[in-house]
């Protein structure tokens, strides 16, 4: 099982302009406080990544209590929304529709040559490496149009289907692309598959172990799974907690460790490929995060970490948290085995 150390020249604000996230995150708070009031739909789970029932309270976001897995560290919202109240979310919601409208449009051309094309790049080198007989590729990743596109020009043997719950809003289906929103317990109709991506999706879906479960449904005796998530065993996390920005709900209902994540693909037919944490803004987040209150009691052994890193780029330690998976950006690549 490989771990890939990749440090990109990219700056956190180049794709989050900080007045359009701080408006977004208003929209989100007030979206759950006066759209979610009846909770009396909404399901309980234990830890997504293992199944531990035991957890410790970790903190609430927009009144939503997230605890701690008592077993693998893994961080999530034991009580949450249900799948179909989530698709509503992404489809309707004011948050969604700004961060679409908004947030997507105003970074389209820097994410599309930071993120799409080293995202599609990663996928297609796995391909190239794992799957080179490949035809069939099944995305269920969050705004995952521009990779997708990117996959397909660069591979003309394949075919691709976007199913994610808001997929159709990113365009219609066209030439090798078609465009079938489905429910997860319904994925396994759309196989057998010999690809499947899933960017930026652990993290928001309901029932984590259900999509893996219909990702292995899905793919092909063989066939290989790329996906992406946030990690609570990373710096930034790990280091601000609380008071971390990455985790808003609903966007952050499951917060995997890497050990968690390994617990997730031991057995059940997967065989762990890649597991890496090639994040490049945990070092900037807890900087700017100290910076912006500097009142707090912050640890001074982190306090001078972050401010020796500034000195020298961020660079050194951002490429050590990387090698030891200690950053809070994972990527994966699973095989189904049988």
């Amino acid at each position: 099982m490989r771990t890939i150390v990749s440090v990109q020249e990219i700056d956190e604000l180049e794709i989050r302009p900080r007045s359009e996230v701080a408006e977004w995150r208003r929209l989100v708070a007030s979206e759950i406080e006066n759209s979610w009031k009846d909770r009396s739909s909404w399901v309980i789970v234990s830890c997504p990544c293992c199944a531990v029932t035991a957890a410790r309270p970790a903190f609430e976001r927009c009144d939503i209590a997230y605890v701690e897995c008592t077993s693998c560290g893994s961080v999530y919202a034991p009580r949450r929304p249900d799948e179909a109240t989530l698709r509503s979310w992404y489809r309707d919601s004011t948050a969604a529709c700004f961060w679409r409208e908004r947030m997507l449009t105003a970074s389209r051309d820097i994410r599309y040559e930071k993120i799409a094309v080293p995202r599609a790049r990663w996928v297609m080198d796995g391909i190239a490496e794992y799957a080179p007989r490949a035809t069939r590729l099944l995305d269920v990743s969050s705004n995952g149009r521009a990779m997708v596109d990117v996959i397909v020009a660069e591979r003309p043997e394949l075919q691709a289907c976007m199913a994610a719950p808001a997929a159709d809003l990113e365009g219609e289906s066209q030439g090798r692309v078609a465009v079938r929103p489905t429910p997860v317990d319904e994925l396994a109709g759309l196989g057998p598959m010999d690809l499947m991506t899933a960017i930026d999706v652990f993290d928001r879906v309901s029932d984590l172990p259900g999509l893996v479960r219909a990702a292995r449904d899905t793919l092909a005796p063989g066939g290989v799974l790329f996906a992406t998530c946030p990690v609570a065993s990373g710096f930034e996390i790990q280091a601000l907690w609380d008071r971390s920005p990455s985790v808003l709900p609903p966007d952050r209902l499951n917060l995997p460790t890497v050990d968690g994540l390994l617990h997730m693909f031991s057995g059940q037919g997967w065989e762990m490929l890649e597991l890496s944490t090639p994040g490049m803004f945990d070092v900037a987040i807890v900087r700017r995060a100290i910076a912006d209150s500097p009142e707090v009691a912050w640890p001074r052994a982190l306090r001078a970490l972050v401010e020796d890193a500034d000195r020298e780029d961020g660079r050194p330690l951002t490429e050590y948290l990387q090698s030891r998976r200690l950053a809070s950006f994972a990527r994966l690549v699973v095989r189904r085995v049988y």
